[in-house]
């Protein structure tokens, strides 16, 4: 196994993102299966820690190979593409492949055929990664026995997981059928993982993986093209593979996500592979059998989707799939919780509410929502996000929970819900009650304005203790503006308030103004990065940091400002002006700008942050900058500017820069893609 180089920096790479991206980052980290020692972590210790600390961590207690492969995959899944190219630049030729294929993980040369198809070499052909396809972690530390006794008991039932008996003859195609969340995909990317060990009774040559979700993507194409998309390497062996159709095992996961009119699967069949059609034609053909007839199929479908399937298949084996019984949730508690009586009082609430205990995924809430529903207080920080089919009930118990006066949660992150307006009310009711809360993130929600008028009530009621809101994505609009504004001139505990990515435009930005402007407002965080403010809104911001104004930090990245620059610098150069973090990132700043921007460099005595990155300043617009950066040891600790060519003035400048005030960094970030937030 290739070594990890030296010049390969995890903690250079993880310092460059910006807060949210790292919180990203941890959260694609916590749906890998982990490795080594980290396995044992405290998941909490992952939450909390910095760029610098999370390296650390992960470079202590995980095999090099893994980091290496994880980080690439995850930067790639974050569309952090300039980043990901360049981490891999570091590492030498083929150590990356090395590190994913490494034998430990399953991919033992001597278990392939003589002849190798794909990669000579290398291993099996499949549509993914084995080591990034089994999730089997119900939270970290767990050990693969539970889940393995769950999974097994059905498994025994796919006839081609059984050696062959002549009174028994295999059938092509089993279907595992059953309500969401009841296991359908473990079970079937388990089966792919036996099969990477070598533990498949029937030997596949080829194993190909298909989510019909990230079908619906997918333009038209050649079923060729199709099964050698993530499979590159192996394009030009696609004609053996296809030659020995029984030695291959189809994963079609997640029928029931196949976005097309109920009846046109049957009604286009092709059976030519390297003629081009659209992906659901390609899909129902190889259902029906017309492409690749002596495949094994094995696919997985909710209930509902049957009627519909079984129109498409010959003789099919349906299983249907039980998941947790009451005896594997029993036993599952008494396994995690270290005390017999606490595990069975949590057990016990859980049954109690049977939507719940059905519907909410062991990997990534059961634990949690016991410990908090019993008032662990421990439990400091909880995320629920992602898993939409129990919105409803996952906020019901939530309001439950902030409704405890035992509840120790101060953290809650809540994300990727579409709830409904009385949910929300609900919610904003619990938030009334709850006395720990002080940080509550809602990014990604679909909130929209009425949302944010039903938590204003809350949120100026004075028994409310939150510190930090992240409204972030939310769909709002400057409607939603005077209710914020009136929350901030009441609310006096508030710091930090997010509203990125809303379209809240200059009428949205002249009413918060409205509510900052009132001195009993102390918020000192706000970000209305990507929110369509241009000049218009920067001279009502101009306005109110000239006069009374707590704020000390302002982000306005990815928002066209440019001529909105020049009321920025008056502010900056007003002794009222508090600003010590200013973001404009990618905000259309030109050359002509920065002659405005040097002198009130030279004016302000607050200003230690100043983010510039992606913004075409030039050569001219730099050098006038760094010139203004000679004339005095100003309070300035940090410049982020977009890379540039070094000629001999600048190299000059640089340089006396540095001799006047030598605590003063200066960034050019030739890789970034998305901006580094101030605050």
């Amino acid at each position: 196994m290739a070594s990890l180089q030296p010049k390969f920096s995890l903690e250079t790479l993880l310092e460059q993102l910006n807060e949210d991206e790292l919180r990203r980052f941890k959260s694609l980290l916590k749906n890998v299966p982990l490795q080594g020692k980290l396995r044992m972590t405290s998941w909490s210790k992952v939450e909390e820690a910095d760029g610098k600390k999370l390296a650390e961590i992960l470079m202590e207690k995980s095999p090099k190979y893994w980091i290496r492969s994880v980080t690439m995959n995850i930067l790639e899944k974050m569309n952090l593409t300039e980043l990901s190219k360049r981490a891999k630049a570091q590492i030498p030729a083929g150590a990356l492949e090395q590190g994913i294929h490494d034998p430990k993980l399953g991919d033992m040369e001597e278990d392939l055929d003589v002849e190798k198809l794909g990669k000579k070499g290398g291993r099996r052909n499949t549509m993914e990664k084995p080591p990034l396809v089994w999730n089997n972690k119900f939270w970290r530390g767990d050990s693969d026995h539970f889940l393995d006794d769950v999974t097994q008991r059905s498994q025994k039932f796919i006839p081609f997981l059984r050696p062959k008996t002549p009174t028994q003859p295999i059938p092509h195609t089993v279907v595992l059928h059953g309500p969401a969340g009841v296991g359908k995909t473990t079970l079937a990317r388990k089966v792919m993982l036996d099969w990477t060990e070598n533990h498949v009774g029937q030997t596949f040559r080829c194993v190909f993986y298909l989510s019909c979700k990230e079908l619906n993507r997918t333009g038209p194409c050649t079923f060729a093209e199709l099964i050698s998309k993530d499979w590159p390497e192996g394009q030009g062996d696609v004609s053996k593979v296809l030659a020995q159709a029984q030695k291959m095992l189809f994963v079609i996961d997640g029928f029931e996500e196949l976005k097309v009119p109920e009846g046109s699967l049957i009604q286009d069949i092709c059976g030519d592979w390297e003629e081009q059609k659209p992906v659901p034609v390609l899909l129902g053909s190889l259902l029906k059998r017309k492409m690749s007839p002596k495949a094994t199929l094995l696919v997985t479908t909710r209930s509902e989707a049957l009627r519909e399937l079984r129109l498409l298949l010959q003789q099919p084996l349906f299983l249907e799939i039980e998941g947790f019984l009451e005896q594997d949730r029993k036993a599952y508690f008494l396994k995690h919780f270290e005390d017999e009586e606490e595990a069975l009082r949590a057990f016990d609430l859980m049954r109690s509410n049977s939507a719940l205990i059905r519907n909410v995924a062991p990997d990534n809430a059961y634990r949690d929502f016991c410990l908090a529903l019993i008032g662990k207080k421990t439990l400091t920080h909880l995320t629920l996000e992602g898993q939409v089919q129990w919105d409803e009930m996952m906020l019901t118990m939530l309001c439950e929970i902030l409704r405890n006066k035992q509840c120790s949660l101060q953290h809650l992150r809540l994300g990727f819900h579409s709830a409904t307006a009385q949910q929300w009310a609900d919610l904003s009711s619990a938030l009334k009650i709850n006395q720990s809360l002080t940080c509550l993130d809602l990014s990604a929600n679909e909130l929209l304005d009425e949302g944010v008028k039903l938590l204003h009530t809350t949120l100026k009621d004075p028994k409310c203790f939150l510190q930090r809101l992240s409204l972030e994505d939310c769909h709002l609009t400057e409607a939603c503006c005077k209710a914020l504004a009136s929350v901030l001139v009441v609310h006096q505990q508030l710091r930090y308030l997010c509203l990125a990515k809303n379209d809240l435009g200059n009428s949205g930005v002249k009413l918060l103004c409205e509510g900052l402007g009132y001195p009993d407002c102390k918020l000192e965080t706000l970000v209305l990065r990507q929110c369509n403010i241009n000049r218009h809104g920067c001279k009502h911001l101009s306005k109110l940091l000239q006069e009374y104004s707590s704020l000390i930090n302002l982000d306005l990245g990815l928002n066209p400002i440019t001529a909105g620059l020049w009321f920025l610098c008056e502010a900056l150069k007003n002794p009222n002006c508090n600003l010590k973090c200013l973001g404009l990132w990618c905000c259309s700043l030109t050359p002509f700008s920065c002659q405005d921007l040097a002198s009130a460099l030279i004016s302000n005595q607050k200003l230690e942050t100043l983010d510039l990155s992606q913004n075409n300043l030039g050569n001219s617009g730099v050098t006038v900058l760094l010139e203004a950066l000679t004339q005095k040891n100003g309070p300035l600790k940090t410049l982020r500017l977009k890379a540039y060519d070094c000629n001999w003035k600048i190299q000059k400048l640089l340089k006396e820069v540095k001799e006047i005030n030598p605590r003063l960094t200066i960034e050019c970030n030739v890789a970034r893609t998305t901006g580094v937030s101030c605050c």
